[in-house]
């Protein structure tokens, strides 16, 4: 059987399209300091225990059960995790962000072919302050900020939410994230088609999930197109 062609891309944001600015060392051990706790795991060890967040009100509730799982895993003394889920993100100025090597021209690219959506996990108030700073709100013709106005990927709501904004169907739609757990098996479930583009320490876990398609490059999405 004939596989449709692609006539709608959806994009996940952080990491995805931007990474931040700041030394994450540096904004970590600085949350740290400010909370008055010892500190008890590095920035990879925190997003780990991030990737095993379910759900979360917002993201200093997301911020709060990752603090509190990566201190299970690592033996950490604290009592208020969301204290330092606050401080953690008071030190992160969520406007230093740059693009990801052929972001821009990938936007583009997918806005020429045919519809845009934007799925990220995140509050809409963080989210805007890096769409602004890139200047490429106007790149998408819909939003969806996952864990505020939908559950947070992986589940399939927010796909849905954009399939239905965009009236665009899902195995016509190539989803491109970063994260194999939220964004290509959310992907998958909601009957998208889903490219996985890592950032350089994911590349070699690839756990269940199974992308349709991997990218070495944003500028790799041409050739899907």
């Amino acid at each position: 059987m004939t596989t449709p062609s692609i006539s709608t891309v959806c994009f996940d944001l952080d990491g995805t399209l931007l990474t931040y600015d700041q030394d994450p060392d540096a904004v970590l051990a600085t949350a740290f300091t400010d909370a008055g706790v010892e500190q008890f795991c590095d920035p990879s060890q925190l997003w780990a225990a991030a990737d095993e967040v379910e759900d979360a009100d917002d993201d200093i509730d997301f911020l709060t059960k990752a603090f509190r799982t990566a201190g299970e895993h690592h033996d950490g003394e604290i009592d208020s995790p969301d204290v330092l889920a606050r401080a953690y993100d008071d030190a992160t100025d969520h406007a230093a962000v740059s693009f990801r090597p052929g972001a821009q021209t990938a936007l583009e690219r997918a806005r020429e072919h045919g519809r845009v959506g934007l799925i990220t996990n995140g509050g809409r108030a963080t989210q805007k302050q890096k769409l602004a700073s890139l200047d490429i709100h106007d790149a998408f013709e819909t939003h969806v900020y996952a864990g505020e106005t939908t559950p947070p990927k992986p589940a399939t709501e927010p796909f849905d939410r954009a399939l239905a904004a965009l009236d665009a169907e899902p195995e016509r739609t190539l989803y491109v994230g970063n994260s194999l757990r939220h964004d290509v098996a959310g992907a998958r479930a909601a009957g998208l088609r889903a490219a996985w583009f890592p950032v350089a320490d994911d590349r070699d876990d690839r756990d269940d999930h199974d992308p349709d398609h991997v990218f070495e490059s944003l500028h790799d999405l041409d050739g899907v197109l």
